[in-house]
């Protein structure tokens, strides 16, 4: 019987250079897509901490602009790029009728101060620019810096507003006595990639 002999040709283990070049593209290629979904949910959470951020810096800054200028009674407006909060005059009883009585006029308005000072500064507000449109008026603010990494812009919007002109007593002048008042903050990251904005509005 015959003894079949099998031979087996020696194959060389290994890769060729094509199969290596291939091998290298796609991992290139699938780090470069697992790379770009790590930078982008980088970037998506440091954006969403900054967001927050700003976010609490703003209700923080319109939190103490209301805390300010809460029951006021009037806005003068005469003074150049500036508002000016004031409330009535407080009663008193006339000398002639015996009767209380209130004097046309108005009288600084300022909540953060001791009302048994003697002299009581208005809460100022200054302005980079003014401007006009039909029946509002419009305050913008230069930016201002909140800390190293935010500036805050203020805007404030007098809508509809019903003026008186006072020209008797310690302070004469322009007054909104009537119209609404918005404030608006623009709040930016220094590198300015974030920005966040709240409106809050009164009617007085």
């Amino acid at each position: 019987m015959r003894r079949l002999i099998k031979v087996f040709h020696q194959r060389s283990d290994g890769f060729s250079l094509v199969e290596l070049l291939v091998a290298i593209v796609i991992a290139a290629i699938f780090s470069a897509v697992i790379l770009t979904v790590f930078i982008s949910g980088t970037k998506s959470f440091q954006a969403t901490g900054i967001i927050s951020e700003l976010r609490s810096e703003a209700d923080s800054s319109v939190g103490l602009i209301l805390n300010e200028i809460t029951g006021f009674d009037a806005i003068r407006i005469d003074e150049l790029n500036q508002l000016s909060f004031y409330k009535k005059t407080l009663p008193s009883i006339s000398q002639s009728t015996g009767l209380l009585e209130r004097s046309a006029g108005f009288v600084p308005y300022n909540a953060n101060q001791d009302q048994t000072d003697e002299t009581v500064n208005p809460i100022t507000y200054t302005f980079a620019e003014q401007q006009t449109e039909q029946t509002t008026l419009i305050y913008k603010g230069p930016p201002e810096s909140i800390n190293d990494q935010t500036r805050v812009e203020k805007t404030f919007t007098l809508s509809r507003p019903e003026t008186v002109t006072i020209t008797t007593g310690d302070h004469p002048g322009v007054y909104v006595i009537h119209g609404i008042l918005t404030i608006t903050l623009t709040i930016r990251s220094v590198d300015q990639e974030e920005t966040q904005t709240l409106t809050s509005t009164i009617g007085f």
